[in-house]
């Protein structure tokens, strides 16, 4: 019996080998225009652009992007922005100048103003009175911090690859 055991150990240990990871294919929104390359690290030659607000289809075991047909890398990934993680999604702003604020209301003081179709991250679970806690992107660095009000943005997370969302006044 106790042959049988250290056997059967022995070949659950044979078989419990880690499995390779497999590759997550991530919905993403890119915060600022970029070059895309056929070749990693901004190598090889540019075979097309992102412009802020695609919607691109994200290969984590790659690092590659497709968007509209077009296949490639960027030079960096600091400017992409999940379209959706638990309760925060991706948002473009829809105001021509709007004010992140410290409080949700508008009294809090401002801590800086995002652009038309700047492409921000939105705490859906945490709203208070129509004000979503947000993260914004300076420089290819995440800032967590910040209200804004709900109605001057548009969340991004339902829309599909190959869109782009921005959005004008006309």
């Amino acid at each position: 019996m106790k042959k049988l055991i250290i056997t059967t150990l022995i070949v659950l240990l044979f078989f419990a080998t880690p499995v390779a990871t497999q590759a997550t294919i991530m919905k993403e929104v890119v915060t600022q225009k970029q070059n895309v390359y056929s070749k990693q690290n901004a190598r090889g030659v540019i075979v097309g652009y992102v412009y802020r607000g695609s919607v691109v289809k994200y290969d984590t075991a790659t690092k590659q992007v497709i968007y509209r047909n077009v296949k490639g890398y960027l030079n960096t990934t600091y400017y992409l922005a999940p379209a959706k993680i638990n309760t925060w999604c991706a948002a473009v702003v829809t105001s021509g100048a709007l004010n992140l604020r410290t409080q949700p209301n508008t009294s809090g003081k401002v801590i800086t103003t995002l652009a038309n179709n700047e492409v921000i991250r939105v705490n859906t679970g945490a709203m208070k009175n129509g004000w979503y806690p947000v993260a914004y992107n300076r420089a290819g660095y995440w800032n967590w911090e910040g209200w804004i009000n709900s109605k001057y943005v548009v969340r991004v997370d339902g829309f599909g690859y190959d869109s782009l969302a921005q959005f004008s006044t006309l």
